[in-house]
């Protein structure tokens, strides 16, 4: 094989509505995650369906972790992924700690830019920021709270 591999761009165009904005593993029922994931690939597509909803996520450059946005909310992640789940899939959520509610009021587009940096409507959210390089740069210690003399 010659060459490097490419990550690409990819914009969903989502319809107006109600959605939670985060991790989706937090907003869908558990008893229908797998077959979510079984329905895009595990978000390979980052389209998938379940229980009549679309849900659209993109895969995070870092994985699991606590990533900000824009709108000054931490995302955290344990599924590797960050995207929309509409709210009437799990309209009973209580754990708005970990995903925020985000209404449209028109189709809006959601992207990847391949390389970590993802786009919800007006929310960005980049998951390609080397935090430890930051914490190097900035000599703060490590950005989560924790001590850096673990080694």
């Amino acid at each position: 094989m010659n060459g490097k591999m490419e990550m690409t761009a990819v914009t969903v165009r989502v319809p107006a509505g109600a959605y939670y904005l985060g991790d989706p593993c937090y907003a869908v029922p558990n008893d229908l995650w797998m077959e979510l994931l079984g329905t895009c690939d595990f978000f390979g597509v980052p389209v998938g369906t379940v229980g009549g909803q679309q849900v659209v996520a993109f895969r995070t450059a870092w994985g699991d972790g606590l990533y900000p946005g824009s709108d000054g909310f931490e995302y955290p992640v344990d599924a590797g992924l960050i995207g929309l789940v509409p709210l009437a899939l799990n309209p009973a959520l209580t754990r708005h700690d970990l995903v925020t509610l985000v209404v449209y009021e028109r189709a809006t587009e959601c992207s990847t830019d391949g390389n970590g940096g993802l786009m919800f409507g007006g929310v960005e959210i980049d998951t390609a920021k080397d935090w430890e390089e930051e914490e190097d740069d900035e000599g703060e210690g490590d950005p989560w709270g924790g001590d850096d003399d673990d080694d």
